[in-house]
């Protein structure tokens, strides 16, 4: 779903995930409710609240190692850094565009 650019759906997913999880995972759930929350902002030009949820998502991802529960946490934070840094120019005046801002994707393996 968060690959397919399905943002809302990935929300919801990891927002299930997250009301069921172990107090060890609830930030890690959160964090990813928060990125793909961002994500649809993103692309809904909901600026102000893009930059919102991804610094917050990224406050509670860098807690956990570089992969946890089977994503790679590291790469995906490595993705979000340009986008909080392209909304944080376009809110000082820069011309950039935030929309045109490449969007994360979730680099994960299957944990069995």
């Amino acid at each position: 779903m968060f690959n397919n650019a399905e943002f809302f759906q990935s929300h919801d997913y990891f927002e299930d995930l997250w009301i069921d999880a172990e107090s060890c995972n609830r930030l890690f759930f959160q964090g990813m409710v928060q990125i793909s929350v961002g994500c649809y902002h993103l692309t809904h030009k909901n600026y102000k609240g893009a930059l919102n949820q991804f610094i917050k998502g990224k406050t509670k991802l860098e807690k956990y190692p570089s992969e946890y529960s089977g994503v790679n946490i590291e790469k995906l934070l490595i993705n979000v850094n340009p986008l909080i840094e392209t909304l944080n120019q376009y809110f000082a005046g820069s011309p950039v565009n935030p929309s045109k801002a490449a969007l994360p994707r979730l680099e994960y393996r299957v944990i069995t």
